[in-house]
């Protein structure tokens, strides 16, 4: 048997483990999780003037992929707090895009409880993933008294 006929499989067999290790790596990793959390408050919301009350929350979100399972509770609202156009203690609340300081746009739905804790599961777009990612997304939760946003926090990665 020649040089080249010995060879030649023992190449093709080389190829074919280095192929099938390269191809079969990603394919079956599950994705990383990644938490991120949220203090808020009055002081942090951005509509004129900002309202100091004594109204406080702490969210957290944890991200698979693109399923985010988040944890929103509130504390400290004044008796008689509802949600705005309605007598519900279940208070409209939002993911935004924007930096810190910054108004923006609602991004993913969620609610918040009077004074309680509030938990859910939704699927979101890759843009809202890589907003969270790069810090510029924000917790809202809005009453009838402050429609435009009661009190809010800057989702930060936890490390």
């Amino acid at each position: 048997m020649s040089y080249t006929a010995r060879l030649t499989p023992a190449l093709v067999t080389l190829a074919c483990a280095v192929t099938l290790g390269a191809c079969s790596g990603d394919k079956n990793t599950a994705p990383k999780v990644e938490t991120y959390t949220a203090a808020l408050s009055g002081a942090n919301e951005t509509t004129p003037p900002a309202l100091v009350i004594g109204a406080t929350g702490q969210s957290t979100m944890t991200v698979n992929g693109n399923t985010v399972a988040w944890t929103l509770t509130t504390a400290n609202f004044a008796t008689g707090t509802t949600a705005p156009g309605s007598s519900s203690l279940t208070l409209p609340a939002h993911i935004h895009l924007g930096a810190p300081g910054v108004a923006g746009g609602i991004m993913v739905p969620l609610t918040a409880t009077v004074n309680g804790t509030t938990t859910g599961t939704v699927t979101v777009a890759d843009s809202v993933i890589a907003h969270l990612r790069a810090g510029d997304a924000y917790v809202n939760v809005h009453t009838a008294a402050r429609p435009s946003g009661e009190i809010r926090g800057q989702l930060v990665r936890a490390q």
